[in-house]
């Protein structure tokens, strides 16, 4: 177990269920706890020094995110992804990021355009060394977040909450994997997002659905090459 004990004083500026949970999720999407894995309440309390009344509510919360799997009887296990889930989560994004899109070319305000641009600043202001998988995947969600706030459409925010974990699993990993994604792709993470904003600025609602369709597709060809989880090879039964 990788994770570390949490600390009295940032437990006590928020919920102990919050920090519990963003502690999980964190070492769910770095795959300190790998897909599979199983998770022991008594245990995972112990280790960070918490009642299991927290550790509960945070295996809820992610089981929602679709990071962990609660089977009845069995407790919580890593949730890992084969071939069929990410086609389905893909499929899902596509249809939310163009929804998602098409009403921020209606509805995005100014505050919402400059919300995109700082986290693209925030990119530009990375040196190659700081624009790690890690850190590019992160500001990934925070852009696709803005998008969908942008979009001023509650019920689909709420819809993308649920589905954003499980993408943030996928990017964080993938791009670990792919020595090429550090040298060709995280370079042009900042350009290739600038278009978002350019469309919306514009209210090119055609365009814009084109630009969303074109970058979900190519994702998911990088997550498809890489996560979906090997099986546990089987036992040679020894011959006697």
């Amino acid at each position: 177990m990788t994770l570390k004990p949490l600390g009295l004083g940032l437990s006590s500026r928020r919920a102990l269920s919050d920090v519990v949970t963003d502690d999980l999720r964190d070492a769910i999407i770095s795959h300190d706890l790998e897909p599979g894995r199983r998770i022991a309440e008594d245990e995972l309390a112990l280790h960070l020094g918490v009642s299991r009344g927290p550790i509960r509510e945070a295996l809820m919360r992610l089981d929602r995110e679709g990071l962990v799997t609660i089977e009845r009887h069995k407790g919580a296990r890593v949730a890992s992804w084969n071939d069929t889930d990410i086609q389905e989560i893909y499929s899902m994004r596509s249809a939310l990021e163009v929804l998602a899109i098409e009403w921020a070319c209606k509805n995005a305000t100014a505050a919402d355009i400059k919300a995109m641009e700082e986290i693209l600043d925030t990119y530009d202001k990375l040196t190659d060394k700081q624009r790690t998988p890690r850190e590019v995947s992160r500001l990934d969600l925070d852009f696709h977040t803005a998008l969908f706030a942008s979009a001023h459409h509650v019920r689909l925010f709420k819809t993308w909450e649920v589905l954003r974990s499980q993408i943030h699993a996928f990017l964080a990993y993938t791009w670990s994997q792919d020595g090429k994604i550090n040298k060709v792709f995280l370079p042009k993470w900042g350009p290739d997002h600038q278009i978002f904003v350019e469309v919306i600025r514009k209210k090119q609602i055609d365009r814009a659905k084109g630009v969303v369709l074109d970058h979900v597709e190519a994702g998911l060809a990088r997550v498809s090459k890489h996560f979906v989880e090997e099986p546990t090879p089987k036992k040679k039964v020894a011959k006697r």
